[in-house]
């Protein structure tokens, strides 16, 4: 009687920032002693995801250890007029080139998919051929920040839209047993701290992002406005008690969280993982990579935390 062998699935959910856990995470898989022979990863989870089957892991991992969320966002190429978002990212995809190599992902000795969504008709696009690093920025488009890509006549926008943890795409690409790593399991059950990434998008801020990229707009719309007017409107102003108000950036990201989390739901109901691995990561910021360390610990942790669910994944 013949036996197939086990191979062995990684679901890389999406995340933004919380994605930094995944490094943690492969890490102490290794330590285990478990070897993903597939690897799919969605939205930030596609570019740890890519940076493993790629040989880079480490290197990168050292590079976000270096960044903290401003030197994310200049890598980003934020500009207020770009089509589809305010940022098109092709700079971070540039550098991820230049210094890892490109690569052809059919031609990869890992099966490695990156996640993305047809804007247009809503269905779930899996990246398996071309430039890894491009799939990682289409599987990224994260709507409102960075820019759709087009790709062979589809508008591509971020996988977390549909699919936040690929555990069905593992199993198409040969898995036998998948583990999941769901970054979004504790994200609405507690509020989060004000983080500095939200007030990097505040309009009224002038040190933010927006706030610089609107300088000009600001003061040209200000010259035509009628003294009067401007008098009256600071009146109203001074009468308003200041009160807490979301940013544009956290509005965005907390209603992509909510859909998200419902999503992940849904999906891990119907097609559970062998192991599920959930970070606790709801105090972290959309893009506060100034706790990359912190979140990279709590990655590692959480297969700790998890290790009865990996003995049928050790290798010997």
């Amino acid at each position: 009687m013949k036996f197939n062998k086990k191979k062995t699935g990684l679901a890389l959910g999406s995340g933004a920032a919380r994605a930094l856990a995944h490094f943690g995470v492969i890490k102490s898989l290794y330590r285990e002693g478990v070897r993903p022979d597939v690897v799919v990863g969605c939205s930030m989870g596609a570019l740890v995801g890519a940076a493993y089957v790629t040989g880079h892991l480490g290197e990168l991992e050292n590079w976000f250890l270096e960044q903290n969320t401003t030197k994310i966002l200049r890598h980003l190429d934020i500009n207020f007029f770009a089509s589809g978002g305010i940022a098109d990212g092709n700079q971070f995809i540039s550098f991820l080139k230049s210094q890892f190599g490109d690569y052809q992902i059919e031609e990869l000795p890992i099966p490695f998919a990156a996640i993305a969504c047809d804007m247009h008709s809503g269905k779930e696009v899996w990246l398996t051929q071309g430039s890894i690093w491009d799939a990682v920025r289409a599987s990224g488009a994260y709507p409102g920040l960075l820019s759709p890509v087009n790709q062979e006549g589809q508008w591509l926008i971020d996988g977390g839209v549909v699919n936040p943890v690929p555990i069905s795409v593992c199993r198409a690409l040969g898995a036998t047993q998948v583990i999941a790593v769901n970054l979004n399991n504790d994200l609405l059950m507690k509020p989060r701290k004000k983080s500095k990434d939200k007030q990097l998008f505040r309009f009224n801020n002038e040190n933010s992002i927006l706030g610089k990229a609107t300088g000009k707009l600001r003061q040209s719309i200000n010259d035509r406005i009628p003294l009067a007017a401007k008098r009256n409107l600071v009146k109203r102003r001074s009468l308003k008690i200041k009160e807490y108000e979301p940013g544009i950036m956290e509005v965005i990201s907390t209603t992509i969280d909510v859909m998200q989390d419902r999503i992940t739901r849904s999906r891990l109901a119907g097609d559970p993982p062998d192991a599920l691995i959930n970070p606790r990561l709801s105090h972290i910021g959309f893009l506060e990579t100034d706790r990359t360390a912190e979140i990279i610990e709590e990655g590692e942790n959480s297969v700790i935390r998890n290790i009865d669910q990996l003995q049928d994944f050790k290798i010997g």
